[in-house]
């Protein structure tokens, strides 16, 4: 931080005191403890393997009966609904890259506290769902690789960046079926020095899974580039 920096920014908290921006709290960085205490857990009746919710009629996991998924297991902190829909609003599409710091800390608390059915894993790299250049520069910043250098961080995990790359703009995934999410996914994911993943159990990031189809993806051009096994970690399921 430079001297300027280090005058200016008492004068400025007086000016511009910090709130949390879901409900203008004063004094709370970007998340306030009582909105963070509001964030929904995922259903309890949920998929080993995908961690999305079971059918209410039974049957098992609707989403990997349609087609298996290529990642060993997924897991997310909580619904996407309210609060956290909010929060993950405000990180995504309104320029708040600030957020990443409070949402990957509450990740890495989750990940600690629950082990999020990973606990006897040994993870050799943290790995970010990768934005396509064009779309990056669009939005200024990658959120979920945000999040992944706080989770990486705060879990004393090594990072990589430039191990799994997007090759393909697609289409938003909002509002697409399955079928329509895997065929505008194709092709769109590259591993551009298998070395650096040959062998390894990787942990995948993101911010939000609704089908898994991304994830599955990701996992799947990994695990052709040698990765040993491919787990995923999202803030969000819905």
């Amino acid at each position: 931080m430079s001297t300027l920096s280090l005058l200016l920014d008492p004068f400025l908290s007086l000016l511009y005191p910090p709130r949390c921006l879901l409900c203008r709290t004063l004094g709370a960085a970007c998340l306030c403890d009582a909105c963070a205490r509001q964030i929904a857990p995922v259903p309890e009746s949920l998929c080993a393997r995908c961690g999305l919710g079971l059918s209410p009629e039974g049957g098992g996991c609707h989403h990997c009966a349609l087609r298996r998924p290529a990642f060993d297991r997924a897991r997310a902190m909580g619904a996407y609904e309210g609060v956290l829909r909010a929060a993950v609003h405000q990180f995504k599409y309104r320029d708040r890259p600030q957020m990443a710091e409070p949402l990957g800390l509450l990740l890495a608390d989750h990940a600690r506290a629950q082990s999020v059915a990973l606990h006897d894993l040994r993870f050799d790299a943290l790995l970010p769902v990768p934005m396509h250049p064009i779309r990056r520069r669009l939005r200024g910043y990658n959120q979920s690789e945000r999040l992944a250098r706080v989770l990486a961080r705060d879990l004393g995990l090594p990072l990589e960046v430039k191990s799994l790359i997007r090759t393909r703009a697609t289409r938003p995934q909002v509002g697409l079926t399955g079928d329509a999410r895997r065929h505008n996914l194709r092709g769109a994911f590259a591993v551009p020095r298998p070395a650096k993943v040959a062998g390894r159990t990787l942990l995948l990031v993101d911010d939000v899974v609704t089908t898994g189809s991304t994830l599955s993806e990701c996992a799947a051009i990994l695990k052709a580039a040698g990765a040993k096994a491919v787990y995923a970690l999202t803030l969000a399921a819905g």
